[in-house]
Formats: structure tokens, sequence, C-alpha cells
């Protein structure tokens, strides 16, 4: 399959970006005119296992590193950006880490490569590059060009301003898996914008740009079902104008768009239900450095580039110089016609506008931190904030500044010879949320979305680290509660206590020595990262038994399916899952399964087109992290029995039966099967196993099996198989009966009516004997109507059992079969059938 060039053009244009539009990708038109369809650039998610792209981090490393930064915690910080892609959750789209990987691996299936180079141009730190096929591909959803894997490019020498730890590093890398992923450049300030209007921070790191960006790409059945659409078209002179930026703004929300097509049309996916005002802008020029107008790469027809149309006047729908007319969203449905008309101007020379607020530590406040956006305290007369933008006049003398449907007054005065002083004038009706500020200056205006970020309290502070005999440890500071989260390293630690301005936290593993920084996160978007910046506080790990983990096998054959034991020594994967990384796409590591503080199992895939030789072995758990360069091998496709463990489904219980699917059976039907389960604690049970049809093997579960994963090892006719694991379930809920209050059978012919209170009589809800908290139970009827759960009791007429009682939605509708469902804390009933009439 052929690569577009796009791959090597977006190298460059992503290198030296300082500004971009709306949420936008990679764009091809496959027609020359109207009505115009995009087809975008992005995975195949049926061509990944488990809709999830694995990514890879080089071995070899940066070279150097601020004073207290280690490799170590530049991984740990790599991992939870991209982890931050996998929290959105109107996308079916996820990053796995994949481990390290050499220089020179071959990989033949999509997936990430991490690197280091000393080629990256002055004052960039990192950059994201996918390569994307020549040829479109079909899909149910229609047309688009399959993404085959991307690299994200990081310096060699990290400068001592920007260590892993800091908001300055975590960002751009969240930034560049967003291009690796299939998204361009915004003008909407989220993290998908570039830093200089970037407005997004490490504790809330996506806007709503940067969700439905990617929901675009990637969605999944809740993207349209909760979100609305915008449409509408962008004219001048009644020409359509190509490639706008349509932004949907609404007061103390952050702010969406999207581009216009070659004839003026728009679609903004993924609008919150809400009201909204909607206006157009031109796209800044491209700035020093720019070999793309508008840094973005642009789409395509058969004819070539489609070039942005010029300059225009800033307008509102439906073509004021100010909002009027609101529009209203609503989920799951289209708002059409916000039509936008504009005015040629020469040229935009206002844009990219950037604003900061400060704050101080140290002994007597001798040292600040500079945060952007800026971020104001509710409750004084004045915010204050400094700013800077291209086409300001820094004597301040003919701009106007104003919050865009917000109750604050702005006025403006000189600084320094870069700088604005722009004061804030708080209104008692002031709120927490962003402020988008407008900027009006010698007949230009510009708007910066979220360009001021206000707060009920200030950031968390952790200003004393005492470790306990346990080692967790008591962090003491100011704006530390129950919703703060910490951070070691990229590390979240596990909460052990929380109290106003006291957290008591376990820190996750790590080696004796580790140096780790500590961060607090509040769910506000503010950290303790406002306040210290680069100097946060750090701990140093005594802990003073040595941990190790090692693997077993060390290779496996392509084109199989099996596990690898993972063993620790001084370790505590209970409550700590590690990870397994293979270092080559073509290895995927389905799942891991913990069996007990020493010992974790991992499924593992291996493609049949898998190269043969060595790959690295990556294994954390926490902050312990073991790499041995060439440590996995993979074998020749030797067509070994293994079990298909990626077509078994769930339901396996004790006392049940699991189907075990074969790959690679020497006879049809095979004569002999014996199975050995072997447990969490180590210890193992013959099972019976017999030959069902299908090359299948069912193998009876013991009864009082533990709960939990169970290694099962299959000899079929004198021939080991390659190892599996079974995860073992407590049964899911049965509803045997519905009932009316008083007991009796809900009848067929009869039935039951909306608002009704009936019973359900349910086994394996519980042990039968406590009492069940009735928040964790649902009562259901999929697709048509959530029902009102009142009480959960035993119920002493059969044992084991429970009676649910609960009121039929008014909404219910009329039906010679309502399907009811009993879930509790993820397990979920089969349907029994109700009769519902007036």
């Amino acid at each position: 399959m052929r690569m577009r060039s796009w791959a090597a053009a977006a190298g460059l244009a992503l290198i030296f970006g300082t500004l971009a539009p709306a949420y936008y990708h990679w764009v091809r038109f496959q027609a020359g005119g109207a009505p115009y369809t995009p087809v975008y650039a992005h995975y195949d998610l049926n061509a990944l296992q488990n809709k999830t792209v694995p990514f890879f981090i080089s071995d070899n490393g940066p070279t150097q590193m601020a004073s207290g930064d280690s490799f170590a915690a530049v991984i740990s910080q790599i991992r939870s950006a991209a982890a931050v892609w996998n929290g959105v959750g109107t996308s079916d789209i996820k990053l796995s880490f994949g481990g390290l990987f050499t220089a020179g691996t071959q990989m033949n299936a999509p997936g990430i490569q991490v690197q280091f180079s000393d080629e990256i141009p002055p004052g960039m730190i990192a950059y994201g590059v996918p390569t994307i096929a020549n040829d479109a591909v079909q899909s149910p959803n229609g047309p688009f060009y399959p993404i085959t894997g991307a690299v994200l490019m990081l310096r060699k020498s990290m400068s001592a301003d920007r260590p892993s730890w800091a908001e300055s590093f975590f960002l751009p890398v969240v930034h560049e898996f967003g291009h690796t992923l299939g998204l361009q450049h915004t003008w909407t300030s989220s993290v998908m914008s570039t830093e200089v209007t970037r407005t997004t921070t490490k504790s809330k790191p996506l806007g709503l740009d940067d969700i439905a960006g990617i929901s675009v790409l990637y969605p999944n059945d809740k993207f349209k079902a909760t979100t609305g659409v915008i449409t509408g078209r962008v004219s001048m002179g009644g020409a359509g104008v190509n490639l706008a930026s349509v932004v949907a703004l609404a007061p103390n929300r952050q702010a969406i768009s999207a581009l216009t097509y070659p004839d003026g049309t728009y679609r903004i996916e993924g609008v919150p239900a809400g009201t909204y005002y909607v206006y157009a802008h031109s796209l800044p020029p491209a700035v020093q450095g720019e070999i793309q107008p508008v840094n973005v790469i642009l789409p395509t027809d058969p004819s070539g580039s489609l070039m942005p149309v010029g300059a225009f006047d800033l307008a509102f729908a439906p073509g004021t110089s100010n909002p009027q007319q609101p529009y209203q969203v609503a989920a799951g449905q289209s708002t059409d016609g916000v039509n936008v008309a504009v005015n040629p101007r020469p040229s935009v020379t206002l844009f990219g506008v950037q604003t900061y607020s400060y704050f101080y530590y140290g002994e007597n406040n001798s040292k600040y931190t500079a945060v952007k956006p800026a971020t104001l305290l509710l409750g004084k007369t004045i915010g204050r904030t400094v700013l800077a933008g291209n086409g300001l006049p820094m004597n301040g003398v003919g701009l106007t500044v104003s919050s865009i449907n917000g109750f604050e007054t702005v006025t403006t005065s000189p600084y320094t010879s870069q700088f604005l002083i722009a004061d804030l004038r708080l209104n008692p009706a002031s709120s927490e949320g962003p402020r988008h500020l407008r900027f009006d200056y010698n007949g230009e205006s510009y708007i910066l979305p979220s360009g001021v970020q206000f707060m009920q309290q200030l950031p968390p502070a952790i200003q004393s680290v005492t470790q306990n005999a346990d080692r967790t440890l008591t962090l003491t500071g100011a704006n530390l509660g129950a919703s703060t989260t910490v951070w070691v390293d990229g590390v979240s630690a596990k909460i052990v206590s929380a109290q106003d301005g006291k957290l008591v936290i376990a820190p996750p593993p790590a080696q004796a020595g580790y140096r780790a920084v500590l961060a607090a996160f509040n769910p506000d978007g503010q950290s303790s990262l406002f306040i210290y910046g680069v100097d946060s506080p750090a701990y140093v790990y005594d802990t003073p038994a040595l941990a190790q983990i090692n693997v077993a096998p060390t290779a496996v054959p392509a084109g199989t399916e099996t596990i690898v034991e993972i063993n620790g020594v001084n370790t505590s994967f209970d409550n700590w899952l590690p990870s397994l990384g293979i270092g080559s796409s073509d290895v995927t590591v389905r799942q891991v399964y913990t069996m007990n503080g020493t010992k974790a199992v991992a499924t593992i895939t291996i493609s049949p087109q898998a190269t043969a030789g060595p790959a690295a072995l990556t294994v954390s758990s926490g902050l312990l992290l073991s790499n041995v360069t060439g440590g996995f091998q993979i074998l020749p496709n030797s067509k070994p029995l293994y079990v298909a463990a990626s077509a078994m489904t769930g339901g396996i219980y004790s006392g049940g039966q699991a189907v075990l699917p074969m790959v690679n059976l020497a006879n049809a039907r095979p004569t002999t099967v014996t199975a050995v389960l072997t447990d969490r604690t180590g210890n193992d049970r013959i099972a019976q196993a017999y030959v069902t049809p299908n090359n299948t093997i069912t193998v009876q579960i013991p009864d009082g099996f533990p709960l939990g994963p169970a290694i099962v090892k299959l000899v079929v006719d004198g021939v080991s198989a390659l190892p599996t694991v079974v995860q073992v379930d407590q049964q899911p809920p049965s509803i045997l009966a519905v009932q009316s209050i008083l007991g009796t059978m809900v009848a067929a012919s009869a039935g039951a009516h909306p608002g009704d209170t009936l019973q359900l009589l349910v086994l394996n809800l519980g042990d039968g004997v406590s009492a069940i908290d009735p928040s964790r139970i649902t009562v259901t009827s999929p697709g048509i109507a959530d029902h009102s759960v009142q009480s959960v009791i035993v119920n002493p007429a059969v044992l084991g059992s429970y009676l649910v009682q609960f009121s039929l939605s008014t909404s219910t509708p009329v039906s010679s079969s309502l399907p009811l469902v009993v879930s509790i804390d993820g397990r979920t009933s089969p349907a029994f059938y109700v009769t519902v009439s007036k």
C-alpha cells in the first residue's frame, strides 16, 4: 500500500507551528465540487487489537535532563500523557504502552514510536508525524485513509525549565500524541492549540475542541447521542469562504469549533447541549518558521491543495460585529442554518494573545511561577493579568478589551516593551469558569477563547512532606482535600486518608534512591505546579529491599496467543498492577491479571507476520521499571497448539464451563484431553475436559474454585498446548419471578402497568445473608426505560435470594414482552420478560 506524502509534509509543518485554527484533521475531498464530504485520515479500529494503538519509547533516551530528573520519570510522564486520550468517553480509540524499543526494530502492525533526537529546531521540544496510506479504504461509515503508524519526536537534550514533571513538558506531549492519532491544530485554546494560545492544564489537559476532534474520528455510540451539531455556511459577497474558523461560544464554558469546506459550509460536531453564540474569523497568517499557511496541512481535492480565502472581519452569526443571536443546541440533534456573512479586510494583524498570572512562593515570596492562561481568584475587586500578542499596542492606546458575555469590565495599561497589564473588575455576579476575551484595535477584532480562568479558591499547595513508619507519606498544605489527586512523577498515588489541608498517600513502588516529584491536582484544573513550578517538592525513596521483576517464557512463536508469567521479588502487584511491554507492534499484550503480590499473568498475541528475532522486554509496576534489550525472542511460526484467547467470551463461573477455541489441532477430533487449572494462590486442580464441535474444548470449572484468574494447561492427544488464562467470575444475577408488593406473581395475561411498584425475586445478587445497599442496584429495560429501585431485602422464603422492590417508569410503553434486567457492580442478569398493559 502506497503512503501519502502527507507524512513528510506534516513533519515539517508541525515542527515549526506556533498558531493554528479550529479542531481539524487530515482531510481530502474526493470530488472537486459541492456537496463537499471530507474524507479523514485515521487508524482502522477493526485492524487494531482491542481498538488500541500501542506506543513504544526508544531505549535510547534523553542525553541531558533537568537536575533531579531521570529517564524513568520521563517514561512515566509520557505514559500518563498518552493515557489522557483514553479518558475521552465519546471516543473508541485507546493508547497502550508497548514498552521500550531498540532503533531498527521491524514493526509490521500500526504503532507509535516515541524517539529522542538532536535535530529538533530551537524553541521546540516535540513534534508528531503520522504516516498515512495513499489509497482510501471503504468502511461501513464511509471511506477513510488509514494511518499506518506514527513517530513522536522529543528533544534528546531536555532543558532545565522543562523538566518531565512540568506542565510545559506534559502538555506538548499530550498535544503530539493528538497529532499521531490524526488531529491537526486548533485555534480554540485546547491542548491541540500550540503553546501560544493553549489554555488547558495538566490537571484538565483536554478542551471541548479536543474531545470533539478525536470523537469525530473514532466515535462511539455515546458521541452522537450525548452531543449536538451546528451547521451553516460562511459567505463573503455571497461566495463561500474556504477554511474559515467557526467557533461556538457559551459563557463559562470552553469553546468548540470547526473549519469551513471550500463552498463555505461547516459542521461543528460534539457540541454539548446549551445556548451558544457563533462567530467566524480568518485564520492567522504564517509566522516566522511556518512553511504552510495557517500551519495546517491543507485539505486537497483532485486539483490539489485548497488554499484559505483572503482575510475578513470577525463576525457573529448571522453577520453582526457583536453577539446578538443565540442558538440552542440539543443532544442528538442538529442546529442548522447558522450562517455567517463576513466582510473582507486587507490582512489579519491581531492574533495569538497570551495571558499570564503569577503565584509567589519561597522565603518572603522571593520566587514566582507564571501561569498561563491567567488564573484569577473570585472574591476580589480586581483580577490582574499580564498579556502579549501580535498586533497589540504596547502603550495600550486605542485598544479595547472586553469579556464576552461576562460581567467583568477590563482596563489596560502599559507594563513593559513586550507586555500589557489588563485589570478585570469583578462583578457580584461573576462566577467560576473561563472568560472569552475580545480585543479590538484599529478596526480589527480578535477573540481569545478561555483567555482568563476564574476560580473559587487558590491552587493546592504541598507545604511539607513527612514519611510515616509504614512508608506512607503525609502531605500538609492548603486546598488539599478529598477531591485532590496526587501524582508521584507520572503515577497517581493511592489516597489513604484525606482531610482539609492534609493527605496521607501510599506512593507507588520504586527502587531505593529514586527521586520523585510530587504534584497535587484539584478538579478545577489547578495544581500545585501553579505555585512551585520546576521547584515542586520531591520525595527520595529509602525502600530497604531491592525489588526485582522477571518474566517467563521469554521466547514465543509468531502466530500464537499465550500467557507470560510476571514474577516479582519484594513487589506489591496486588496493589500496583504490573504492565508488560514487548517492543514491537506485532506483539499485543491483551490483558494483565494479578494472581498475588508477587505474581501476575499477561495474555499476549503475536501476529503471524511478526518478524522472528529479538525484541525489548519491559515490565513495570508503579515506578519500578525493568527493561532488557533483546530480552524477548519472537520465534518462527512453528504452528504449536494453542487456545485462541481472543475468541473467548466471558461467563465463566465456579461449577460452570469454559469453552476454549483451539488452533492447530493435529486431529479434527482429538480423543484425549486433560486439563489442570492453577488458581491465584498457586494451587493446581485437575478439571474435567472434553472435545466439543468446531475445534473447541470444554473445561468444567470445579465447584468452589476461587474467583479470579486461573491458568489453564491443556494436553491434547499427548501434546501440551501453550497455556492460557481464564477469569472465574461470580455468577450473574438471575431473575426468577416478578411479583406484586403483596407477593403474588404478575399474571402474563393482565400484566403490570406503568408506575406500578413491583418486586423482583433474584438469585446471585449477593451471599443471600448480607444486606445490599439499593444504590448498587439498577433495574432497566435496556434501550426503553430506566426504573426506580426503592429497596433490596433478603428473601427468607428462597435460600440465597433477594427481593428487589422497584417502580416501573411512567414512560414504560405497553408491551407483551418488556425486558427487565437487574445489575449490581457491573454484573447483569439475563432479561426477564413481562407484559405491560394500560
